[in-house]
């Protein structure tokens, strides 16, 4: 217990300041300008970050949900039923997908895991959306007060 070095008993480095002490505590050697200029980098970085993460999501939301739109309205204006008939396959793909995603792996087959997969994009596509939309919304309403 004679040793009064700052370490602790196996030899690791412990704190450079005991409690009493007599020592003054200096600064790290680059000083708090720069652990400042770092926290203030490290925010900016986050923030624009963020700003191009909701600006590509809302464009790539936004180019789907138009592609999807314009589709639909060119296979109603070539033919409603084959429309209607197209609306109606795409509903029944994404049942069977659903019920392929609740069979257990080992017993789907090529089709069902096809299905079970785009039925899984299909449902983030449709979460990002809503998602998108809801913040949307919500940040129109907030800045509306």
């Amino acid at each position: 217990m004679g040793d009064e070095s700052a370490g602790t008993s196996d030899g690791t480095a412990g704190p450079a300041h005991r409690p009493g002490d007599p020592t003054p505590v200096t600064d790290p050697p680059h000083g708090p300008v720069r652990g400042c200029l770092r926290a203030i980098g490290e925010f900016v970085l986050e923030m624009v970050g963020e700003a191009v993460l909701g600006t590509l999501l809302a464009l790539l939301t936004t180019a789907s949900l138009g592609i999807a739109f314009v589709l639909a309205l060119l296979a109603h204006r070539q033919s409603p039923a084959l429309a209607y008939a197209l609306g109606a396959v795409a509903v029944l793909m994404t049942v069977l997908g659903v019920r392929q995603l609740r069979r257990p792996r080992e017993k789907r087959g090529r089709l069902g895991r096809v299905l079970a997969a785009a039925t899984a994009g299909l449902g983030c596509w449709l979460l990002l959306c809503v998602c998108y939309a809801s913040l949307s919304d919500a940040l129109d309403l907030a800045s509306a007060f």
